[in-house]
């Protein structure tokens, strides 16, 4: 089992998802494993270890998207995404891995 990003074309519409390749019966299978968004680093695997002492920064509304910025660089996440409008924390509990989105 391999999970990895896929670019994904539809109806002129650019998009990458996460996808669980295997090999079975000597063919390789493609599962769907979940959605990245249009930008492929919107969404990165962190530990949860990692976020937890910038958690209240990033929830505070007043700050502003260079803040925001400066924030995620020091977790390790560099993004280009202007304006920040949206930032979801998931714990995938199939995958049993925590990802930070940005939107």
């Amino acid at each position: 089992m391999t999970i990895i990003p896929q670019k994904v074309n539809r109806k002129g519409h650019e998009y990458y998802e996460l996808v669980d390749v295997k090999w079975v019966n000597g063919r390789t299978v493609h599962k769907y494993v979940g959605y990245l968004g249009k930008d492929l680093n919107s969404k990165r695997e962190i530990a949860f270890g990692e976020i937890l002492p910038y958690v209240t920064r990033l929830m505070d509304l007043g700050i502003s998207d260079s803040g925001m910025r400066d924030v995620l660089k020091k977790i390790g996440i560099d993004t280009d995404i202007t304006p920040i409008t949206k930032i979801v924390l998931e714990n995938d509990r199939k995958l049993k891995k925590t990802f930070l989105r940005i939107k």
